[in-house]
């Protein structure tokens, strides 16, 4: 059973099932432009900054690559995705939120996606309140599996790393989970990651109400 007194929780694929809907967008986005963005591709940006996307998109497009037009048309069918569906929150987030907010844990979202994004969300599905805090890609200088966010998310908390617990999907958010000496549960998403990835984290757990468990 683990002390703790600050739960980070990355965002997209951990806390909502919006992965699956990004990955509609940026392919038809890629499409627009007459790109096929292929899954081996898509999987490299999960976790990952705007910068570092656009990187990963021109390493492997070239620098003709028209990225910043892609990505927000992407965010034009994504938005259009999600008022038209609404955006589905991931078994379990309600009741672990509810038992957090209970026990006075504090509460920050840590996630590669823009601050905007994150309050879009978070309103959308009426989770605001039970954060203490949101850090966004854009409010970093380095990007997962760099430590940079995770380290700033326990000092909005004022807690120690020690006290503190990451919830993530991707192999990058586990990975700086490990570079900031953060616990890390992991609740796949869209990818399974290999052993050696997985044995990093303190859990590999099957959805967001099974940390409850961990943290009683």
């Amino acid at each position: 059973m683990l002390d703790i007194e600050c739960l980070i929780f990355d965002m997209d694929g951990l806390m909502f099932d919006s992965e699956r809907i990004a990955t509609i967008s940026l392919r038809e986005a890629g499409k627009k432009f007459g790109y096929e963005i292929k899954d081996e591709v898509r999987n490299q940006l999960l976790g990952r900054n705007k910068n570092d996307g656009i990187r990963v998109m021109k390493n492997t497009y070239g620098e003709d690559f028209p990225v910043e037009e892609v990505f927000k048309y992407s965010m034009v069918v994504r938005d259009q995705y999600i008022k038209d569906n609404g955006l589905p929150i991931k078994e379990g987030l309600m009741e672990l939120l509810n038992y957090a907010k209970a026990k006075k844990i504090k509460m920050v979202v840590a996630s590669s996606s823009s601050r905007d994004v994150i309050k879009a969300n978070l309103s959308l599905t009426n989770t605001t309140s039970y954060f203490d805090d949101i850090i966004g890609g854009d409010e970093v200088v380095n990007s997962k599996p760099n430590p940079e966010i995770f380290l700033k998310a326990c000092e909005k908390c004022g807690a120690t790393a020690d006290k503190s617990l990451v919830l993530e999907d991707s192999e990058s958010g586990i990975l700086a989970a490990k570079n900031a000496g953060i616990k890390v549960i992991c609740i796949p998403d869209i990818i399974t990651h290999p052993k050696e990835i997985n044995d990093i984290a303190y859990k590999v757990l099957n959805n967001l109400e099974e940390v409850i468990e961990e943290i009683k």
